[in-house]
């Protein structure tokens, strides 16, 4: 093995060593990156700072304008909100539309992998403008304590895009059944 230009030697195994450690840097960084953008709000993520403003008008001739309204929410409940642990449905809304090439996948606290939602929109079988998803426990259900609900929204064209939503529910346990009253 021959040295560097500045005298160092890396052996095979030190080479292997590092390319895992920079892939693993890296992959932690998008995750980081993922979880920051996937709390934000639709307004927070969609418009762009001020000064960038500038840089995205002098690209918008290479992109398609229509990728910063692209966005995707879960609309059957809030942050915060309450709910009986076990089945639950969800109901959400997003930019897509029979005619782009998106679709609609939903996960629980991170779990891989995420689920393809039911579409519902106007358009059909692929339009996910509006959509349904139920967490049973083919996939998980709710738990007692907080449940992270994160819905995604991938496009290829425009694209890719991704955009992220994500609320977090409080499960409850369910109420007991009433017992029949004895005639």
């Amino acid at each position: 093995m021959k040295p560097y230009s500045n005298g160092c030697l890396l052996t095979s195994t030190e080479k292997y060593l590092f390319t895992i450690l920079l892939l693993a840097t890296v992959s932690m960084m998008g995750c980081s990156i993922e979880k920051a953008y996937s709390q934000l709000e639709d307004s927070q993520v969609d418009e762009p700072s001020t000064d960038s403003k500038k840089d995205d008008e002098s690209k918008s001739s290479s992109k398609d304008k229509s990728t910063s309204k692209m966005f995707v929410k879960i609309t059957s409940h809030k942050n915060a909100d309450v709910v009986d642990a076990g089945e639950l449905d969800i109901y959400g809304i997003s930019s897509d539309s029979g005619s782009r090439d998106c679709i609609v996948e939903v996960d629980w606290n991170n779990d891989k992998p995420a689920q393809i939602v039911t579409p519902t929109g106007p358009g059909g079988s692929s339009d996910f403008s509006t959509w349904t998803y139920t967490y049973t426990k083919d996939y998980h259900e709710i738990e007692e304590g907080p449940n992270e609900l994160t819905s995604k929204l991938t496009c290829i064209n425009p694209g890719p895009v991704t955009k992220w939503f994500s609320v977090t529910l409080t499960g409850v346990p369910p109420p007991f059944p009433r017992p029949l009253p004895v005639p």
